[in-house]
């Protein structure tokens, strides 16, 4: 009875062996049909118009998403940071996103993902012609339904957009903080999506980026209390704030580098669960870094460092 056993869990893990040996082989082959890493950074960069001298910490991923295998693909260039998914079957897009910068590149801003020839992203809702978004409580009517931005580059500047939300909020830009400032897309329409605040206030404001319409505003009251504290109002431009240089000096100190040490050092300010806070990121090497600081004690909040 016991040699029986023997022999019957030794053919149990035989077959076992034989299963994953298959299932090792197929996932080989699979691969082996997979375009690689270096073609779904060219097809990326192909797509935003740019050459690999012109970008900086360039990087691709293998990723098993919904059922198929993709390709993450992240650089920098020209201050803005794009994230590309590529399909790792064909090299077709997927989808693309591109912050920072006051303009995005000819021959991305104006396109969807998948509307390039052979490309198979499809369109966000309301991306075709004539569709429009429901627009948010306050905005001006008959903004949203208005032809937006369908060239390649925005026709105002982000400074230009500034002014229009500031206009609109009837202040002056020495009485706000900017802690959020960048190109997007909306129902197809190219925008600006600007958020700022005074010591009591916070105002998100979506301009259009061509014609600088306010497409969208919402202002939220602060609740009061201790300054700097969660759930206590946010205080005007330079009150207390340690400022963005302070912020990356305590970074790189956690980091123990200087600033010569690394690229793509950035600050930026935010406001998170009743609190304001940088978003410090920078690069030494192949190794990314990024620090949440309190924009008002200084303390350090969140610390990683993620080598690629």
């Amino acid at each position: 009875m016991k040699q029986n056993k023997t022999v019957i869990v030794g053919v149990v893990l035989l077959i076992v062996c034989l299963l994953a040996a298959v299932a090792g082989i197929g996932t080989a082959v699979l691969k082996s049909r997979l375009i690689g890493g270096e073609e779904a950074e060219a097809a990326a960069l192909a797509d935003a118009g740019l050459s690999p001298s012109e970008v900086s910490a360039l990087r691709a991923r293998l990723e098993f998403d919904d059922g198929r295998f993709v390709y993450e693909v992240d650089f920098y260039s020209g201050g803005r940071e794009y994230e590309y998914v590529i399909q790792a079957k064909d090299g077709d897009l997927i989808s693309r996103d591109i912050e920072g910068g006051s303009t995005l590149p000819p021959g991305v801003a104006g396109q969807e993902p998948g509307s390039q020839p052979g490309a198979t992203g499809q369109q966000e809702p309301g991306s075709q012609p004539g569709t429009t978004g429901q627009q948010e409580p306050g905005s001006q009517p008959g903004a949203a339904g208005q032809a937006g931005n369908s060239g390649q580059t925005p026709g105002i500047s982000l400074e230009e957009a500034k002014a229009a939300a500031l206009a609109d909020a009837g202040l002056a830009e020495a009485d706000v903080t900017f802690f959020r400032e960048k190109t997007d897309r909306d129902d197809g329409i190219l925008v600006y999506d600007l958020e700022f605040y005074t010591s009591d206030t916070e105002y998100d404001y979506e301009i259009d980026a061509d014609n600088g319409t306010v497409r969208a505003k919402k202002a939220e009251t602060l609740a009061t209390g201790q300054t700097g504290a969660p759930g206590g109002g946010v205080p005007a431009s330079g009150a207390g704030e340690i400022g963005a240089d302070r912020a990356r000096e305590i970074a790189l100190e956690r980091a123990g580098l200087a600033e010569t040490d690394v690229t793509l050092l950035r600050a930026e300010l935010d406001y998170e669960d009743g609190r304001a806070e940088y978003e410090v990121e920078f690069y030494q090497g192949r190794t990314e870094y990024s620090c949440t600081v309190d924009a008002f004690s200084g303390e350090i909040l969140e610390f990683e460092a993620e080598a690629d």
